[in-house]
């Protein structure tokens, strides 16, 4: 699409009145004179919706990335979700929508906006006999019933309900809630039953980068296997709004078909001995999401996820469905460095490869510019797509930490939990509420020392985590006039000390257990450790084929893979050392970035 102004010569104003546009870069042609980005001003049109978020870090991209999600939310908030405003749709794709709410309702105050879009779907929905359509409103793409794009009818209003703690959106959407779950329930009964939605046309793991046949968009998720998840979930929702509205024999019916299903799931997707079936980054990432890993298979689904993320050198390869629960779901297992890895690599697949190709949005594709500076030939792209966006909800949720509670929405409880890594000096959340403006934030000083920031708002509490603190000796200064002095009796679970606390604001500093470094070990990255001086000499003199190379070595990434294959020619015994000389390991600090 294009917009041809043409000047008089005089200072004017170009406004389109029917239609708005994404964009960059304005061409100027035949201009007299120098042209001066100062003469030009860009007017941003955007539905109205005040900012309750900030996040800041020490890292300079991860702001710029924070930027680019802002940016791209406000693009595609006009009025409709957009998945994008610049190309030929910019129509309201329900799974981007849905994707990106959480995120989105850290950001702003999102909820008259989803309330009027909900609306929509709900008129959309009632046309497709309860199914809801891959875009609200319906335009070219007359299509309905995928699972996640339809999902939107059951997550988005809990998501708002759970932010802004106004049940009326869920008494609102409870019948649109209840026709999406009818619709799927319909539609497995009539072919087979058995509580599994095997039936319809899905996206899948929409672009991930798994996909079967030369990159397809589809991905390698199985699709029934997605559908019968969300299928638990939009069923779980529904019970639980049932119970907000009081309803006991809808939450007691939906509960139970709930079960039915996970149990169904269970059964269809596990082995005996606790294997997950469909092998994928994001099928793990979905379990552990949507509470779906047996409580007896957590520890062999928890190796598994660690073994599937290895096989790609910890790189990520999801789509649409997998990416928004990839990093919780790492963090979640006790992989949060690996999560935090993600997030900050600096190469393609990844957030911050496309700040440093100049992004300001995020993209649509992991490689809608390539390294050469040119655009992707995918033939379906965009440099504005907020999907990808959603790793800002981990950055609220782990790294400053900011959590609402389920049974207090609206942040009348919270759990401040931060989640601190290494390779970061610092992070400061803010966030305004209903029920006031929460802080929490960390600083971690070069001799290892953790200090924790938080602020309660007046009328609230909240679960305060620190991490490391258990057997700690904490020290609580005072942090402000309205704060009492008293001291806090902490409670420990695993390596974390935690405490309840009313309104105010409190400090603490600590040498957390165990400390916040860089970690070596069997799991390391052979390469990467290969590179490090002191890590290096360990290797060769336990394993001195490494540093020459043994046939097959590329088709290995950790250290241990690779030192237990048939050429490496190790003893178990310079295995062990070599362990244990790693684990030990205690980088310098000012290796810290």
């Amino acid at each position: 699409c294009e917009y041809t102004y043409i000047s008089d010569g005089k200072p004017g104003t170009a406004r389109s009145h029917f239609t708005f546009y994404g964009f960059r870069y304005v061409k100027v042609e035949g201009f007299i004179g120098t042209v001066s980005p100062e003469d030009f001003t860009g007017c941003v049109i955007s539905s109205a919706m005040e900012e309750t978020g900030m996040l800041q870090t020490s890292s300079p991209m991860v702001n710029r990335l924070l930027s680019n999600i802002k940016w791209g939310q406000r693009g595609n908030f006009l009025d409709v979700p957009t998945d994008c405003p610049q190309r030929d749709e910019r129509m309201g794709w329900t799974g981007d929508a849905q994707i990106f709410a959480d995120t989105a309702s850290f950001h702003s105050d999102t909820y008259a906006f989803y309330l009027k879009f909900l609306k929509d779907l709900a008129l959309e929905q009632e046309k497709c006999g309860g199914s809801v359509p891959y875009v609200v409103p319906m335009s070219r793409y007359e299509l309905n019933g995928a699972c996640a794009w339809g999902d939107a009818a059951t997550i988005i209003p809990w998501v708002v309900y759970i932010h802004f703690g106004d049940p009326y959106v869920l008494k609102a959407q409870y019948p649109s809630m209840k026709a999406w779950v009818e619709y799927i329930r319909g539609e497995e009964e009539r072919n087979g039953g058995g509580r599994l939605w095997r039936t319809g046309r899905h996206f899948g793991d929409w672009l991930a980068l798994d996909g079967k046949v030369d990159g397809g968009v589809y991905g390698s998720t199985d699709p029934y296997f997605l559908s019968t998840a969300y299928y638990y979930y939009s069923t779980l929702l529904t019970a639980k709004a049932a119970g907000v509205l009081g309803k006991e024999e809808d939450q007691e019916s939906y509960a139970a078909l709930a079960e039915e299903i996970r149990q169904a799931f269970f059964r269809e997707y596990y082995t005996p001995s606790g294997r997950l079936a469909v092998d994928t980054q994001t099928a793990y990432a979905v379990v552990n999401a949507f509470g779906l890993v047996p409580d007896a298979f957590r520890e062999p689904v928890k190796k598994a996820f660690f073994n599937k993320m290895k096989e790609n050198a910890f790189r990520l390869n999801t789509g649409f469905v997998g990416t928004p629960y990839l990093c919780p779901a790492l963090a979640d297992s006790g992989f949060t460095e690996k999560a935090y890895g993600l997030l900050l690599n600096e190469t393609y697949p990844g957030w911050l490869y496309e700040v440093k190709m100049g992004a300001t949005t995020v993209w649509e594709r992991w490689n809608s510019v390539l390294p050469d500076g040119s655009v992707s030939g995918t033939g379906m792209n965009s440099l504005n797509h907020y999907a990808y966006g959603s790793i800002a909800s981990f950055l609220y949720r782990y790294a400053a930490g900011i959590n609402p509670v389920e049974d207090a929405p609206g942040f009348r409880k919270a759990v401040l939990a931060p989640r601190p890594d290494y390779r970061l000096n610092f992070v400061k959340g803010e966030l305004r509420t209903p029920a006031g403006t929460y802080r929490s934030g960390w600083e971690l000083e070069a001799d290892g020392t953790l200090r924790l920031h938080f602020t309660v708002p007046f009328g609230a509490s909240a679960k305060l985590v620190l991490p490391g603190g258990a057997g700690a000796e904490i020290r609580q200064e005072q942090d402000d006039a309205y704060t009492e002095e008293k001291e806090l009796l902490f409670c420990e679970e695993g390596t974390d000390a935690w405490a309840t606390v009313e309104a105010g604001s409190y400090l603490f500093t600590y040498r957390p257990n165990p400390s916040i470094r860089r970690r070596f070990g069997m799991d390391s990255n052979l390469n990467e450790l290969l590179s490090l001086p002191e890590t290096r000499e360990i290797i060769v003199r336990h394993f001195p084929k490494a540093a020459t190379g043994i046939p097959f070595q590329g088709e290995g990434t950790i250290v241990e893979e690779i030192a237990r294959s048939p050429f490496a020619e190790v003893s178990d015994e310079a295995l062990l050392a070599m362990k244990q000389e790693l684990e030990q390991l205690v980088p310098a600090p000012e290796g810290r970035k």
